[in-house]
């Protein structure tokens, strides 16, 4: 039996246009979806963004002084360790560790000996001391150590040129620190490097302060019959 004429047309127009309205859903789906994924980016970069902007305006950075002060006026003359907080927010100094030649000094003594001869030690007063890990503001200042020459200053010209041996031999300080937001860094004094970022200091409880543990062998020393 023939096939009624333009029957085969009249049967497909339903499903072109099903098929045209699923293209067009479809289509407009994968473009929705894009524009969340964008949208999503986006949202992300710009939360990145202010998180960093925030962290810029809170960034600690410590400087290290060491060494001798006023060398050539022996009633002012000082050998210095002072940490300076540069940057613009709060430092939580965690862990300073004085190095000779690599090593950490662990005994007060050693560090003396580091920065002065036998007679420098035996005509010095007794330095100003004080810790050096814990929170520094930021513009703030903080001095472990302080040796005011004195006496001791008449031989300070002679070390310095090197008479009794390398002034300061090997000597160097070693800090590590941490912003309100636990990025860490280390410095070196010797290194004159900008701060290198570091993923902690290594610290779980009690921070690691050299110059604290040197005030208590001083006591400790005094203590001794």
């Amino acid at each position: 039996m023939p096939i009624p004429t333009g029957s085969s047309d009249e049967s497909n127009k339903p499903a072109a246009a099903l098929l045209k309205r699923i293209d067009i859903g479809l289509t407009t789906g994968i473009i929705a979806v894009l524009i969340a994924f964008l949208s999503l980016l986006v949202a992300r970069a710009q939360t990145s963004m202010a998180l960093e902007a925030q962290k810029a305006s809170v960034l600690p950075i410590i400087d290290i002084d060491l060494g001798y002060e006023n060398a050539t006026d022996r009633s002012n003359s000082a050998f210095v360790v002072r940490l300076n907080n540069v940057g613009a927010g709060i430092a939580h100094i965690q862990k300073v560790v004085p190095v000779q030649n690599g090593k950490p000094v662990e005994e007060v003594s050693v560090f003396e000996n580091a920065i002065m001869n036998g007679r420098m030690r035996s005509n010095i007063a007794a330095p100003m001391v004080t810790h050096a890990a814990g929170f520094l503001r930021a513009g703030d200042s903080v001095e472990p150590r302080r040796y005011r020459m004195g006496a001791a200053g008449s031989e300070l010209g002679a070390y310095l040129r090197g008479e009794y041996g390398t002034p300061l031999d090997g000597l160097d300080l070693e800090v590590c620190y941490c912003s309100v937001f636990e990025d860490c860094w280390t410095v070196k004094y010797l290194d004159r490097k900008l701060p290198t970022p570091v993923n902690n200091c290594g610290i779980k409880d009690a921070p690691v302060d050299y110059f604290q543990t040197y005030i208590d062998q001083t006591a400790a020393k005094r203590l001794k019959p």
